[in-house]
């Protein structure tokens, strides 16, 4: 979708704000949703603004759905025409290959069984053995 057709599908919900939020709520969204719209009218991006002032209103969201077209958006991915959907290609792609855990670096004692296992980067090493037969060494 469109940054036009987000501005457009705002003013057509913005009279029904009332009935889909209720009077509470509505007062609040209005008032924030003219600033957007006003900002709007002044050639300023406020399409992803508008849907997270919108959105988390099932009924508002619903009402959004009906209005907006399902076509993708060749700029923000191939399947983002659908509003609400949870997996997007513009922010999600499948690395190649099997995943596995990397092998742990282990610093080991030279002349017991003591071995200290390394999971992260950065993580603190001690220096020597516990048992005082000097510094560890690292094996993969």
């Amino acid at each position: 979708m469109r940054d036009e057709d987000v501005v457009a599908a705002a003013r057509a919900v913005r009279s029904d704000l009332p009935t889909l939020v209720g009077d509470v709520h509505s007062a609040f969204l209005e008032r924030e949703l003219a600033a957007m719209l006003a900002r709007a009218d002044n050639g300023e991006p406020v399409a992803d603004d508008i849907l997270d002032l919108l959105t988390p209103h099932d009924r508002v969201l619903v009402r959004l759905r009906d209005l907006l077209p399902a076509t993708p958006d060749a700029e923000r991915g191939l399947d983002s025409g659908a509003l609400g959907t949870t997996y997007s290609s513009a922010h999600f792609s499948q690395l190649p290959g099997v995943a596995a855990p990397t092998a742990e670096i282990l610093y080991r004692c030279g002349f017991c069984d003591y071995a200290y296992p390394v999971f992260e980067a950065g993580e603190p090493v001690p220096e020597s053995c516990p048992d005082g037969h000097g510094p560890l060494t690292t094996r993969r």
